[in-house]
């Protein structure tokens, strides 16, 4: 397939061997052009993607460490709730203790 980028006589003018060279340096350099963007694509490609994996890598460390401090947090509330408890029935105790004795 022969690319036709002269415009109609100039072959006659720069001749056949001429105009089959011109074409085929713009249809090679095409090919250099479609080959230099695809590389930079694939290159671009892998990065973005890899910035996408470190991205996914720090949520996924987030929600591990939101999951552990969920779990401990209640348990922190039930042994604040049970110590205050544990006070208050222990003053009761001394409070009835006193008004006895």
């Amino acid at each position: 397939m022969r690319l036709m980028v002269l415009t109609r006589g100039s072959e006659e003018r720069i001749g056949e061997q001429s105009a089959a060279a011109l074409t085929d340096m713009f249809t090679a350099h095409a090919d250099y052009v479609l080959v230099q963007c695809t590389e930079r694509f694939e290159r671009r490609l892998v990065e973005e993607a890899s910035k996408l994996r470190v991205g996914i890598a720090r949520l996924r460390s987030d929600l591990r460490g939101e999951m552990a401090f969920g779990r401990v947090e209640p348990l922190n509330w039930a042994f604040m709730f049970w110590i205050g408890h544990v006070v208050s029935v222990v003053g009761l105790v001394a409070l009835l203790l006193r008004a006895r004795g």
